[in-house]
């Protein structure tokens, strides 16, 4: 399968349209003096090209977050807990009478992530798999107002 993936603000998937706002977000600069955690709010817009032989089968979608070490990021779950931060979709898509014979089809996704806790600045990736192989990373970066991303010592 083939995979767009765009980070924005917001995204929505209806009727198997993408509807994004502020796409191509690709940082969040923190406020000098600002001790973080810093929340962001992002959403990832998937455009999946699904392959003739791969309709009617359910397929799933994770999305996981790394660090720029390679390290899946561990955000709060609770009060004394934490877990590697997740998202997964799963989704099926059928073929309709009207389809060629050997035709792919699009099917669109939308994932939001209303408070995203970065408690580093730095480097991280959101990768994405389907079905247990990675088909996209989307790089982001939070910053300090002069564009550094080492957190002052």
């Amino acid at each position: 399968m083939e995979v767009t993936a765009i980070l924005c603000n917001h995204a929505e998937a209806i009727n198997n349209l993408l509807f994004i706002s502020a796409g191509g977000v690709d940082q969040a600069i923190v406020q000098s003096g600002d001790p973080g955690p810093w929340q962001v709010s992002l959403g990832i817009g998937l455009s999946i090209e699904v392959p003739w032989q791969q309709t009617n089968q359910e397929h799933k979608v994770v999305i996981t977050l790394i660090d720029a070490d390679g390290e899946p990021v561990d955000l709060p779950t609770g009060p004394d807990t934490r877990e590697p931060f997740g998202a997964e979709l799963r989704f099926n898509v059928g073929r309709p009478p009207q389809l060629a014979v050997g035709a792919s089809q699009t099917f669109q996704l939308a994932v939001n992530v209303p408070v995203l806790p970065f408690e580093r600045l730095g480097q991280y990736e959101f990768v994405i798999a389907i079905d247990g192989s990675e088909v996209k990373r989307l790089h982001y970066r939070v910053v300090g107002p002069s564009g550094v991303t080492i957190a002052p010592g």
